[in-house]
């Protein structure tokens, strides 16, 4: 399968971070166990290409990932560049890359520039916002990331399954999945919005949500968080606006 980054122009079009994210899906148990050890390996041998500032190789949860049940069928690849060159290149000419996109029967993603970002990834902010994007009125994605305390994991979790029922059939939304480094404690969210009313919809008027923002707050689940919202300026794989 061809990336479909080709398209862009050979740098990126905004002073920004270019962001490229892949989930990839595997079949078998051969291939799943592939998946698996290019996980563990991922976590003491970074992955490494020109233009790449950042990125990370990501497991998922059971079901739509909001889960403490891993799914060993679904990998999650977020790669923050230089530009969109840099991307391409890799995509089309890594060894590594290509030999791990060789074991997945088939493989879903977008590709970004952020418009709106705050917090920190493991102490880092690579993701640098365009600022000619504002008003910006095409599809969006959203990367929700926390550390969760240790000591208060058990009661994040407890809260967890009501909360993330409220993003199901949300009004907007064409994909979303619960993706993490560590199983409990390092957790994120990737989901893929046909605009940014959508998304703030969800977010501020959620019925689900919103509670478990307050409670957030209140109690002081993270050590770390992160958001970023990224103008959509390619994707691929989401033909249907369900869930997967």
């Amino acid at each position: 399968m061809v990336e479909r980054i080709e398209h862009l122009q050979a740098e990126k079009p905004f002073e920004a971070s270019f962001v490229t994210v892949r989930f990839l899906h595997f079949s078998g148990i051969q291939a799943k166990w592939k998946a698996f050890t290019e996980m563990g390996r991922a976590r003491f041998e970074f992955w490494k290409a020109e233009g790449l500032l950042f990125s990370k190789h990501l497991g998922s949860g059971a079901g739509k990932g909001f889960s403490i049940l891993p799914d060993l069928s679904t990998y999650a690849w977020l790669g923050v560049w230089n530009s969109s060159e840099h991307a391409k290149q890799f995509f089309s000419n890594d060894t590594r890359w290509l030999k791990f996109r060789s074991l997945a029967a088939d493989c879903s993603g977008w590709d970004g520039i952020p418009i709106r970002s705050h917090g920190t990834w493991n102490g880092q902010q690579p993701f640098v916002s365009a600022s000619d994007l504002g008003g910006w009125t095409g599809r969006v994605a959203v990367l929700t990331r926390a550390s969760i305390r240790r000591s208060k994991a058990l009661r994040f979790w407890m809260n967890v399954p009501g909360s993330s029922k409220g993003i199901e059939n949300q009004p907007g939304l064409i994909f979303a999945k619960g993706v993490g480094e560590l199983p409990l404690v390092e957790q994120a969210t990737l989901s893929l919005w046909d605009n940014v009313q959508s998304v703030q919809a969800f977010a501020y008027k959620g019925q689900a949500h919103a509670p478990m923002v307050r409670k957030t707050r209140e109690t002081g689940w993270y050590s770390e968080e992160m958001f970023v919202r990224m103008a959509v300026m390619d994707e691929f794989g989401f033909d249907t606006p369900t869930l997967k």
